[in-house]
């Protein structure tokens, strides 16, 4: 896996599409359909991306309960992100991010990178019309520790567990990373219950010009 992300990264940039559904144990929250589709330049990473969110309201209970949708446009430079919206709305946010974009999807390279395994192969399939060879990734269970604030601003360490996982990796006859997929399932310190998503990141055109630059008229926060 280590020699799949230097494979891919070679490449330089790729397009970028990836889709995730997340749900709540508790029902608390509506479950969401994200879909973020754009441009990656591997050194960064830098990513320019048109993310659209759509809450799924429950098959049965509330009559009232209705899908919304709604677009943001997010430009990341490594750590720095940039949040902005469709015209004809043109204010842009930027803000500063823990950790630079998971551009693999449920893991980031990092992980993938020091892997310890044990890697299976489980087969060939095409991927968006191109060959491919898919293994699976055995993910250990991990904790998370976010520096946050609380309502009245008293700075305080949240904890996101991340149960184990299998990841679903496939390459193509270059080696390099065309697409993951994962459902993870995690739990906050914050709230009681689980969140489970299932990702799954597809990279295509690599080596393509890709235009990934800071915008204009930005509000720092």
């Amino acid at each position: 896996m280590r020699q799949s992300v230097a494979r891919t990264e070679a490449a330089g940039t790729a397009h970028f599409v990836a889709d995730s559904d997340t749900s709540s144990s508790t029902g608390r929250e509506p479950a969401q359909r994200i879909t973020a589709v754009g441009d990656i330049r591997f050194a960064g990473p830098d990513l320019s991306l048109t993310t659209t969110i759509r809450s799924v309201p429950p098959p049965s209970g509330s009559s009232t309960a209705s899908a919304t949708a709604s677009t943001t446009l997010a430009i990341y430079l490594g750590r720095h992100l940039y949040l902005g919206f469709p015209p004809p709305r043109s204010t842009w946010t930027e803000t500063t991010v823990p950790t630079p974009y998971p551009y693999l999807g449920a893991v980031t390279t990092q992980v993938l990178q020091h892997t310890n395994g044990p890697v299976t192969v489980v087969g060939h399939r095409q991927v968006d019309g191109r060959a491919t060879t898919e293994y699976h990734v055995p993910v250990p269970a991990s904790v998370q520790t976010n520096h946050e604030s609380d309502a009245h601003n008293r700075p305080f360490d949240g904890h996101i567990s991340f149960a184990p996982f299998v990841l679903f990796v496939w390459l193509d006859s270059a080696g390099r990373i065309v697409r993951t997929s994962a459902t993870v399932v995690a739990s906050t310190s914050q709230r009681p219950g689980t969140v489970r998503e299932v990702a799954t990141t597809t990279l295509s055109a690599f080596g393509e010009p890709v235009h990934v630059v800071a915008p204009t008229g930005v509000v720092h926060t």
